[in-house]
Order: structure tokens, then C-alpha cells, then sequence
């Protein structure tokens, strides 16, 4: 019986870490310290620079993507957003420019991370998914947008996105996604939509990750208490 408890304890220990990862790496820590900023207007794009434009909140004026031949029409340099109806993850994603090349090894040297990953096993949201956004013309297009915009499109909510620009594709990641891009018909490979607002990432990356790590131990310590405890009742196991 003891032992039978022992292995249900572990089983319960491994499920709160499961559950304190997930919701760790999942909570909107992002939208709730960015919760806010001021949209940016068409005036602003104008006269601001890019960090201080592209991945912000798009105000109205901000032209909307709503074909093919839209995006076929904006130029890189134009500040543009999508409303998409639809978006499909590719779950393979580029290390963000913020994030460091190299990470320590256990002797002490450096190794150098990887550019481009299987996003199920980014555990720290060192990388951006390129993803498929689908267009009100029901064409699709290569995206680079924050996990949260992703979520809440997957979730059937309507979206505007932050603002953004066309730019190349990661030539690493292509290959890796052709096969989706061929089933879903996008047309264009070479450019990607990207409204990641990197400033802002860079300047509060270390706060963001403090935050997710403190809730995923709350939950791990929280959780696993509650089911070990059940655990002891159902076998009325005694102090």
C-alpha cells in the first residue's frame, strides 16, 4: 500500500509540474504589463521611427490588409495591420533578435541555441512561430505575431493586430513549413507579417520571465499540495 502511495504521490508531483509549465508558459503576462499603451495613429507612423511604431496597438486609421492584392500592394516600409478570420500555427518559430545567441554550458563554456526550433519545446518564449493568418478574402498569408494575438484568433476572437510591416521570410524556416503553406495556398513565401514590438521585449524580457516562473511555481507548489492531499485521503494515509 505505501508503495502504491509513493507512486501516486509522483504521479501527482508530475502533473502539477506539467500544469505549472503550461500555464507558466501560457499566461498573458505580456498584455497585462502592456495593458494601456496608447495606439498608434497613421500621423505617428509618419514621423515615428519604427521601434517606436511596429508592434504597438493600431488605431483605426491604421490600413487594414484585407486581400491578396492589399498585401501584394504595401510596400515594406508601409505600417500596416490584419483583422484576421482564421490562423493555423506552423509550431516552428525563430529565436527573437532579443534573445541571446549563447547560453552557458554545465563546464562552464558557451553554446550557441538554436535559430529555429519546434515551438512545443520552447519552454522560455525564446522564439517567434510564424503562423498563417487568413485574410477577409479568406487568403493566407506568413505572420510573426505574439503568442497571446494567436491564442485569442484561435479562440474565435476578433483581432485587430499590432501594427506592422512586410518583411523577409527566414529562409531557415521555410522549408520546414512548405508543406502547410502548399495545403493552405499561400502565395507568398518570400514575406512574413511581423508586429512584434522588439523594444519593448528587450527592455522587459527578464521582468516577463521572473513573472511566469513565480506563477508556474505557485501552481506547481499549489496543485501538487491539493492532489497530494487527496492522494493521502482517498488512502487515509496518517502524518
Amino acid at each position: 500500500m505505501k508503495k502504491l502511495v509513493k507512486a501516486l504521490e509522483f504521479v501527482a508531483v508530475i502533473i502539477a509540474l506539467v500544469v505549472g509549465v503550461y500555464v507558466g508558459k501560457n499566461i498573458g503576462v505580456e498584455s497585462m504589463l502592456r495593458k494601456g499603451l496608447e495606439p498608434v495613429t497613421l500621423a505617428k507612423t509618419e514621423e515615428g521611427l519604427p521601434e517606436e511604431c511596429v508592434g504597438r496597438p493600431a488605431a483605426d486609421d491604421i490600413p487594414r490588409v484585407e486581400s491578396m492584392a492589399d498585401w501584394d500592394e504595401a510596400w515594406d516600409y508601409d505600417y500596416i495591420t490584419i483583422e484576421p478570420k482564421n490562423i493555423i500555427g506552423t509550431q516552428v518559430g525563430v529565436r527573437y533578435p532579443w534573445v541571446s545567441i549563447y547560453t552557458r554550458s554545465r563546464r562552464g563554456g558557451q553554446r550557441r541555441k538554436a535559430d529555429v526550433v519546434d515551438t512545443r519545446f520552447d519552454f522560455f518564449n525564446e522564439y517567434g512561430e510564424y503562423y498563417l493568418v487568413q485574410l477577409p478574402d479568406d487568403s493566407y498569408v506568413l505572420a510573426e505575431i505574439s503568442l497571446e494575438d494567436a491564442r485569442k484568433i484561435k479562440a474565435g476572437k476578433s483581432v485587430a493586430l499590432p501594427v506592422g510591416r512586410k518583411q523577409n521570410s527566414d529562409h531557415r524556416v521555410i522549408p520546414n513549413i512548405q508543406n502547410l503553406c502548399d495545403q493552405y495556398g499561400v502565395a507568398d513565401m518570400e514575406k512574413v507579417f511581423y508586429c512584434i514590438d522588439e523594444q519593448w521585449n528587450q527592455n522587459n524580457n527578464f521582468k516577463v520571465l521572473i513573472i511566469r516562473f513565480a506563477i508556474g511555481a505557485v501552481v506547481v507548489l499549489a496543485l501538487g499540495t491539493i492532489l497530494i492531499m487527496i492522494v493521502d485521503k482517498i488512502f487515509k494515509v496518517k502524518d
